[in-house]
């Protein structure tokens, strides 16, 4: 079924979008894949592999469901499965009065109770399985005829095209193999478009395909001049318009390199626990952020556009749009990390008139007295206003950095990337380095400034994971002394949140179903 569906939607794409001249060859009445192999039918099956990812709303989804397990938003919508995905297992208050969900169980309960094709999108395992797969159909079906392509130009150019698009569809397939190594607690690993792969790997297998790819990409790239006229064009042309302002744009080969590089450190930092980091792991990521994304360079974004047909986001499904909109709400917790006068919570968030209070008695959980800024960092409702990273972020290898240098007890040197990030988001506070904090403060500052600094950037539930935050109380999990509305005035008090959430989802029925896993799925 997913195999008809995407052939369709990617020779749809191609031929739609070519013109007349590209299509002599073929009969627009019978579509196939000859047209693929035309330098114009490419390059905009290269575009098209977003596609798949816009058509099942990959980034709404994926982002709304890491921004609240994470804690940095709530939702208590059960549409689309939120409400599961981040109900608590209990609160404690201070006088010691446990209150438990007034619905449904913990966590991981609901999410395996809820994992099943009959649940269509209420089935949150599926949100990012389904796109990503799809996604690297696409890149694995352009690969696959690559060699098929008849490219114009001196042997020179059409080797650069060849590999412009090698680099192109191999940055998709280590972005898939990164986030489902990621997420899930297993995945597959598949080379070969239409052939089904019946053996499930671990997540750090799936990591470890996704470093093989990019490390791949990088040798190709290794052999791109920085100032190649042929690979500009085309990389330019790969990217949707409305993502080519702001922090995006034209990703030259060197920058592509150390965006690449910039994954690779996150798909270390991510996926362990951050006590169980070694020194070797340490210092791999140290290297590989030391050569990530720099100040100006450009990175793989997200706008929306005013034209609806082209907007990725079709204009207002995603955070962006839904903070404003009562779908997606600030999360007092993330409130109370930011520090006494940083200009990025004077910019962007404002005091409800009327405090969110145990909404629809779902639970306390999801109050809050705060809403996100119309026209700040985080939200508008102006199309094309707010950015999000896709992947990484200039901040976010700074933070890399800031964190490896104070666990290997070069503090000052670590703060001051600290510092850097809330200079560059303009934040107006005062410089942490030289301050004379001990190696746990560090930490701490590190801990807040990347919730804060990081909001929506696609990190705050990997960090929740490899800080134990979703482990349950009885291992060592949850948070205290968090901030939770506990009446309609407003009140506020210092709770104990035991959130036990899944760390590691399993693979979504809607795959198991057709491709059997052998062995159970790993337990939380």
């Amino acid at each position: 079924m997913k195999k008809i569906l995407f052939i369709i939607s990617i020779i749809g794409l191609a031929l739609t979008s070519c013109d007349k001249d590209s299509l002599k060859l073929e009969n627009p009445n019978e579509p196939g894949l000859g047209s693929l192999r035309t330098e114009v039918g490419i390059q905009k099956a290269a575009l098209g592999v977003y596609h798949p990812m816009r058509y099942d709303y990959f980034i709404w989804f994926s982002q709304v469901n890491h921004n609240v397990m994470g804690d940095v938003t709530t939702v208590s919508a059960g549409n689309f499965g939120w409400r599961w995905v981040n109900q608590v297992t209990s609160i404690t208050r201070p006088n010691g009065t446990v209150v438990n969900p007034p619905q449904g169980g913990s966590q991981p309960d609901l999410m395996r109770q809820y994992n099943g094709r009959d649940y269509g999108y209420d089935n949150p395992m599926n949100h990012e399985w389904l796109p990503l797969y799809g996604t690297l159909g696409h890149a694995n079906l352009m690969l696959s005829i690559l060699d098929e392509v008849e490219f114009t130009g001196s042997d020179t150019e059409k080797q650069i095209k060849k590999d412009t698009y090698k680099v192109w569809f191999l940055w998709w397939k280590g972005f898939v193999y990164s986030r489902i190594g990621s997420l899930y607690s297993k995945g597959i690993i598949n080379d070969n478009y239409g052939e089904l792969n019946t053996n499930y790997s671990t997540h750090e297998e799936v990591i470890g395909e996704a470093k093989k790819v990019f490390e791949e990409a990088k040798s190709i790239l290794a052999k791109i001049d920085e100032s190649d006229a042929t690979y500009q064009s085309l990389i330019t042309s790969f990217i949707p318009s409305s993502f080519r302002s702001g922090n995006g744009g034209f990703i030259s080969p060197r920058m592509m390199e150390r965006n690449i590089n910039s994954y690779l450190a996150r798909n270390i930092l991510v996926n362990k626990y951050a006590k169980d980091l070694t020194d070797a792991e340490l210092t791999e990521i140290e290297t590989l952020a030391s050569a990530g994304i720099r100040e100006n360079d450009k990175i793989f974004t997200v706008k929306s556009d005013p034209n609806e047909d082209a907007c990725f986001v079709y204009q207002t499904t995603w955070s962006a749009v839904r903070l404003l909109a009562g779908w997606e709400d600030i999360s007092e917790r993330l409130v109370q990390d930011f520090k006494p006068g940083d200009n990025r919570f004077e910019r962007n968030i404002y005091t409800l008139s009327s405090p969110i209070f145990n909404p629809r008695g779902r639970g306390l959980s999801y109050g809050t007295r705060y809403g996100a800024v119309d026209g700040g960092d985080y939200a508008s409702w102006e199309p094309g206003f707010c950015e999000i990273p896709m992947a990484c972020s200039y901040e976010e290898t700074q933070l890399m950095l800031a964190e490896v240098k104070i666990r290997k007890n070069q503090i000052e040197a670590g703060l001051a990337h600290i510092d850097a990030v809330r200079d560059y988001q303009n934040a107006q506070l005062d410089a942490v380095a030289n301050t004379n904090l001990n190696k746990d403060e560090a930490l701490e500052e590190l801990r807040k400034e990347r919730r804060i600094g990081l909001f929506l950037k696609g990190t705050s539930f990997y960090d929740a994971r490899r800080w134990g935050v979703l482990k349950p109380l009885s291992q060592g999990g949850g948070r205290q002394n968090a901030n939770v509305v506990v009446a309609s005035n407003g009140t506020v008090e210092p709770c104990t949140i035991n959130y036990n959430y899944l760390e590691w989802w399993d693979v979504p029925a809607n795959e198991t179903d057709f491709n059997p896993i052998e062995i159970p799925n790993t337990p939380n």
